[in-house]
Protein backbone atom coordinates (compact mmCIF):
# COMPACT_ATOMS: atom_id res chain seq x y z
CA UNK A 1 0.00 0.00 0.00
CA UNK A 2 1.53 3.31 -0.69
CA UNK A 3 2.26 5.54 1.78
CA UNK A 4 0.26 8.04 0.98
CA UNK A 5 -2.59 5.88 1.69
CA UNK A 6 -4.68 6.20 5.72
CA UNK A 7 -3.00 4.52 8.37
CA UNK A 8 -6.29 3.30 9.34
CA UNK A 9 -7.26 -0.06 7.18
CA UNK A 10 -11.14 -0.87 7.32
CA UNK A 11 -11.70 -4.53 7.79
CA UNK A 12 -12.42 -5.06 3.98
CA UNK A 13 -11.18 -3.84 0.48
CA UNK A 14 -11.20 -0.06 -0.33
CA UNK A 15 -10.57 2.67 -2.98
CA UNK A 16 -10.23 6.24 -2.44
CA UNK A 17 -11.59 8.41 -5.62
CA UNK A 18 -10.18 11.61 -5.62
CA UNK A 19 -12.27 15.03 -7.03
CA UNK A 20 -13.00 18.37 -7.06
CA UNK A 21 -16.19 17.26 -4.75
CA UNK A 22 -16.18 18.93 -1.15
CA UNK A 23 -17.32 16.70 1.35
CA UNK A 24 -15.86 13.25 1.92
CA UNK A 25 -18.55 10.03 0.97
CA UNK A 26 -18.39 6.59 1.92
CA UNK A 27 -20.30 3.97 -0.04
CA UNK A 28 -19.74 0.52 -0.59
CA UNK A 29 -19.88 -0.92 -4.21
CA UNK A 30 -20.32 -4.20 -3.05
CA UNK A 31 -20.25 -6.08 0.59
CA UNK A 32 -16.38 -6.50 -0.06
CA UNK A 33 -15.68 -3.12 -1.48
CA UNK A 34 -15.87 0.00 0.13
CA UNK A 35 -15.48 3.64 -1.91
CA UNK A 36 -14.20 6.64 -0.31
CA UNK A 37 -14.95 9.96 -2.47
CA UNK A 38 -13.09 12.76 -1.13
CA UNK A 39 -11.89 15.93 -2.27
CA UNK A 40 -8.49 16.60 -4.06
CA UNK A 41 -5.69 17.07 -1.47
CA UNK A 42 -7.81 15.25 1.31
CA UNK A 43 -5.05 14.13 3.75
CA UNK A 44 -4.52 10.89 4.51
CA UNK A 45 -5.26 11.21 8.44
CA UNK A 46 -8.33 12.91 7.49
CA UNK A 47 -9.19 10.01 5.74
CA UNK A 48 -8.55 7.82 8.43
CA UNK A 49 -10.48 10.02 10.82
CA UNK A 50 -13.52 9.24 9.12
CA UNK A 51 -12.98 5.51 8.92
CA UNK A 52 -12.29 5.30 12.45
CA UNK A 53 -15.74 7.74 13.10
CA UNK A 54 -17.82 5.31 11.00
CA UNK A 55 -16.27 2.29 11.73
CA UNK A 56 -19.50 1.17 13.50
CA UNK A 57 -21.54 1.87 10.49
CA UNK A 58 -18.48 0.40 8.03
CA UNK A 59 -19.22 -2.99 9.80
CA UNK A 60 -23.35 -2.86 10.56
CA UNK A 61 -23.24 -1.84 6.21
CA UNK A 62 -21.22 -4.64 5.35
CA UNK A 63 -23.03 -7.28 7.80
CA UNK A 64 -26.41 -6.02 5.93
CA UNK A 65 -24.75 -6.44 2.27
CA UNK A 66 -23.13 -10.20 3.18
CA UNK A 67 -26.89 -11.19 3.26
CA UNK A 68 -27.73 -9.75 0.10
CA UNK A 69 -29.01 -12.50 -1.84
CA UNK A 70 -26.62 -12.96 -4.96
CA UNK A 71 -26.59 -11.80 -8.56
CA UNK A 72 -28.32 -14.72 -10.45
CA UNK A 73 -26.01 -15.95 -13.33
CA UNK A 74 -28.14 -16.46 -16.47
CA UNK A 75 -27.97 -19.88 -17.06
CA UNK A 76 -31.21 -22.96 -17.19
CA UNK A 77 -31.51 -24.08 -13.81
CA UNK A 78 -30.68 -20.98 -11.82
CA UNK A 79 -33.32 -19.40 -9.49
CA UNK A 80 -34.77 -16.05 -9.93
CA UNK A 81 -36.92 -14.05 -7.77
CA UNK A 82 -40.25 -13.14 -9.03
CA UNK A 83 -43.01 -12.28 -6.61
CA UNK A 84 -41.50 -13.77 -3.57
CA UNK A 85 -40.96 -17.03 -4.70
CA UNK A 86 -38.08 -18.48 -6.52
CA UNK A 87 -38.93 -19.36 -10.05
CA UNK A 88 -36.12 -21.70 -12.26
CA UNK A 89 -34.75 -19.79 -15.09
CA UNK A 90 -34.62 -21.36 -18.69
CA UNK A 91 -32.49 -20.39 -21.37
CA UNK A 92 -34.07 -21.20 -25.06
CA UNK A 93 -32.17 -21.38 -28.43
CA UNK A 94 -35.21 -19.27 -29.54
CA UNK A 95 -34.40 -15.56 -30.47
CA UNK A 96 -37.07 -14.16 -29.10
CA UNK A 97 -36.66 -10.71 -27.20
CA UNK A 98 -39.18 -10.83 -24.47
CA UNK A 99 -39.05 -13.08 -21.20
CA UNK A 100 -42.04 -14.91 -20.43
CA UNK A 101 -43.65 -17.80 -17.95
CA UNK A 102 -43.88 -21.39 -19.25
CA UNK A 103 -46.93 -23.13 -18.42
CA UNK A 104 -44.89 -25.05 -15.72
CA UNK A 105 -43.98 -21.56 -13.74
CA UNK A 106 -40.39 -21.07 -15.26
CA UNK A 107 -38.65 -17.71 -16.38
CA UNK A 108 -37.79 -18.42 -19.79
CA UNK A 109 -35.19 -16.13 -21.79
CA UNK A 110 -33.46 -16.02 -25.22
CA UNK A 111 -30.02 -17.65 -25.49
CA UNK A 112 -28.97 -13.63 -26.95
CA UNK A 113 -30.81 -11.83 -23.32
CA UNK A 114 -29.39 -14.10 -21.71
CA UNK A 115 -25.74 -13.02 -22.72
CA UNK A 116 -26.58 -9.44 -21.29
CA UNK A 117 -26.10 -10.95 -17.72
CA UNK A 118 -29.01 -10.15 -15.40
CA UNK A 119 -29.63 -7.10 -16.30
CA UNK A 120 -31.55 -8.69 -19.14
CA UNK A 121 -34.66 -8.77 -16.82
CA UNK A 122 -34.64 -5.19 -15.41
CA UNK A 123 -37.74 -4.83 -18.81
CA UNK A 124 -39.22 -7.97 -17.24
CA UNK A 125 -39.06 -6.67 -13.71
CA UNK A 126 -40.54 -3.45 -15.00
CA UNK A 127 -43.06 -5.29 -17.08
CA UNK A 128 -44.67 -7.25 -13.71
CA UNK A 129 -44.61 -4.06 -11.58
CA UNK A 130 -46.57 -1.79 -13.89
CA UNK A 131 -49.07 -4.52 -14.16
CA UNK A 132 -49.54 -5.18 -10.57
CA UNK A 133 -49.36 -1.44 -9.74
CA UNK A 134 -51.74 -0.21 -12.00
CA UNK A 135 -54.24 -3.34 -10.93
CA UNK A 136 -53.96 -2.34 -7.19
CA UNK A 137 -53.71 1.26 -8.19
CA UNK A 138 -57.21 1.08 -9.74
CA UNK A 139 -58.95 -1.29 -7.28
CA UNK A 140 -57.98 0.77 -4.13
CA UNK A 141 -58.74 4.19 -5.94
CA UNK A 142 -62.04 3.73 -7.07
CA UNK A 143 -62.97 1.82 -3.94
CA UNK A 144 -61.89 5.14 -1.82
CA UNK A 145 -62.27 8.01 -4.44
CA UNK A 146 -58.43 8.70 -4.42
CA UNK A 147 -57.33 10.01 -7.37
CA UNK A 148 -54.25 9.57 -8.54
CA UNK A 149 -53.13 11.64 -11.56
CA UNK A 150 -50.27 9.28 -13.09
CA UNK A 151 -48.23 6.09 -12.58
CA UNK A 152 -44.59 5.77 -13.15
CA UNK A 153 -42.23 2.61 -12.88
CA UNK A 154 -39.04 3.87 -12.04
CA UNK A 155 -34.99 2.40 -11.30
CA UNK A 156 -35.66 3.73 -7.39
CA UNK A 157 -33.25 1.77 -4.96
CA UNK A 158 -34.08 3.60 -1.99
CA UNK A 159 -37.97 3.58 -1.76
CA UNK A 160 -40.18 1.26 -2.98
CA UNK A 161 -42.69 3.84 -3.88
CA UNK A 162 -43.54 7.62 -3.38
CA UNK A 163 -46.63 10.45 -4.13
CA UNK A 164 -46.17 13.17 -5.38
CA UNK A 165 -47.58 16.64 -4.63
CA UNK A 166 -49.50 16.38 -7.71
CA UNK A 167 -50.84 12.86 -6.65
CA UNK A 168 -48.52 11.33 -9.10
CA UNK A 169 -47.52 7.86 -8.16
CA UNK A 170 -44.14 6.12 -8.40
CA UNK A 171 -42.78 2.73 -7.88
CA UNK A 172 -39.74 1.30 -7.52
CA UNK A 173 -39.79 -1.72 -10.21
CA UNK A 174 -37.61 -4.19 -7.93
CA UNK A 175 -41.41 -4.66 -6.59
CA UNK A 176 -41.47 -7.16 -9.14
CA UNK A 177 -39.33 -9.47 -6.56
CA UNK A 178 -41.60 -9.18 -3.76
CA UNK A 179 -44.82 -10.83 -3.37
CA UNK A 180 -47.92 -9.85 -4.29
CA UNK A 181 -48.99 -8.52 -0.87
CA UNK A 182 -46.33 -6.73 -0.35
CA UNK A 183 -46.67 -4.76 -3.67
CA UNK A 184 -50.75 -4.03 -2.15
CA UNK A 185 -49.26 -2.84 0.69
CA UNK A 186 -46.79 -0.23 -1.26
CA UNK A 187 -49.71 0.97 -3.68
CA UNK A 188 -52.28 1.30 -0.83
CA UNK A 189 -49.54 3.16 1.42
CA UNK A 190 -48.49 5.47 -1.65
CA UNK A 191 -52.65 5.67 -2.16
CA UNK A 192 -53.23 6.51 1.36
CA UNK A 193 -50.79 10.06 1.26
CA UNK A 194 -53.44 11.19 -0.90
CA UNK A 195 -55.54 12.00 1.76
CA UNK A 196 -52.97 12.39 4.34
CA UNK A 197 -49.02 13.61 3.13
CA UNK A 198 -47.30 12.42 5.84
CA UNK A 199 -46.73 9.24 8.71
CA UNK A 200 -49.29 11.15 11.19
CA UNK A 201 -51.66 8.14 13.71
CA UNK A 202 -54.00 9.66 11.41
CA UNK A 203 -52.40 8.25 7.81
CA UNK A 204 -51.54 4.86 9.83
CA UNK A 205 -55.24 4.88 10.95
CA UNK A 206 -56.69 5.45 7.46
CA UNK A 207 -54.25 2.79 5.64
CA UNK A 208 -55.48 -0.09 7.76
CA UNK A 209 -59.00 1.14 7.24
CA UNK A 210 -58.53 0.85 3.46
CA UNK A 211 -55.84 -2.31 3.61
CA UNK A 212 -56.77 -3.98 7.25
CA UNK A 213 -54.11 -6.89 6.15
CA UNK A 214 -51.61 -4.98 4.93
CA UNK A 215 -48.68 -5.18 7.60
CA UNK A 216 -47.42 -8.72 6.75
CA UNK A 217 -46.54 -7.45 2.97
CA UNK A 218 -44.55 -4.40 5.20
CA UNK A 219 -42.77 -7.07 7.19
CA UNK A 220 -41.61 -8.86 4.30
CA UNK A 221 -40.40 -5.80 2.76
CA UNK A 222 -38.63 -4.73 6.18
CA UNK A 223 -37.03 -8.43 6.69
CA UNK A 224 -35.92 -9.08 3.07
CA UNK A 225 -36.32 -5.85 1.56
CA UNK A 226 -32.15 -5.16 2.06
CA UNK A 227 -32.02 -8.81 0.42
CA UNK A 228 -32.56 -8.37 -3.04
CA UNK A 229 -30.00 -8.90 -5.48
CA UNK A 230 -28.84 -5.47 -7.28
CA UNK A 231 -28.91 -6.13 -10.98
Amino acid sequence: MASSEPKFTPPLEYKILYSKRKTIELRFENANLLLIKAPKNTSPNRIADILLNKKDWIRKTQQKLSQRWPVPKMVTGEKILLLGEWRELEISPAGNKKISLSASGKIVISEDLAMQGAQALIPFYRQITRHWVHHFADLYSQKWQLTYKSIRVNGAKTRWGSCGARNTLNFSWRLAMTPLLSIEYVVAHELAHIKHHNHSPSFWQFLGQIMPHYKPGQAWLKENGNKLPQL
